[in-house]
């Protein structure tokens, strides 16, 4: 078998550890399991990772990154920015019906590390603002009155939809999210 690489070493970790912490939760999955499910030596998980929190907050990186790449290729499909918006709700209510969903994963790291300067903390957190600020721009290019108030109740509406959605049924609270989404973006954004 070939040796890999540090950056394929990293990799695998990331994508083992992404999916046990999301599947389990980040407090609840230790190293030992991470290490474990990777086949790899404690001496390569560490040499990528020095610290469970530099794990977990990578792990939030990345899943926000995501999250980015997959809304922004959908919204990229439709012209008009209010299409663009809506996209969004529509890619979370595909999400949220999904088998494997669990919930948001900033939500979730968010209520595990409270602490306001744990890392996989704040990396949350800026994940948020920044879906909160790119609801903004789209909504001044959809010529919303007050693009700030409507980025703030679009967030609502989609972390609302995450949490519930985690713990009810996640098809019903998925659509109706999209519903209420096109409603308020319907009402701040008339057409031109």
């Amino acid at each position: 078998m070939a040796r890999r690489t540090g950056e394929e070493n990293r990799r695998n970790i990331l994508a083992v550890a992404t999916r046990l912490f999301y599947t389990r939760g980040i407090r609840a999955v230790g190293m030992d399991a991470v290490i474990k499910e990777c086949g790899v030596g404690n001496a390569t998980v560490y040499r990528q990772f020095p610290t469970k929190d530099a794990l977990a907050t990578a792990y939030v990186e990345g899943r926000a990154d995501a999250w980015f790449e997959r809304m922004r290729e959908a919204a990229g499909e439709h012209e008009d920015p209010r299409d663009k918006l809506i996209a969004v709700f529509e890619v979370l209510a595909t999400d949220c019906a999904g088998s494997s969903y669990r919930g948001c994963p900033m939500l979730n790291t968010s209520t595990e590390f409270p602490e306001g300067q744990h890392p996989a903390h704040l990396a949350a957190v800026a994940h948020k603002q920044q879906v909160r600020d790119w609801f903004c721009s789209l909504a001044a290019d959809a010529g919303a009155g007050d693009p700030a108030r409507l980025a703030e109740e679009l967030l609502i509406i989609l972390n609302g939809a995450y949490a519930t959605a985690a713990v009810l049924d996640g098809g019903t609270y998925g659509k109706r999210a999209v519903e209420l989404a096109a409603r308020i973006i319907a009402e701040a954004c008339p057409a031109a």
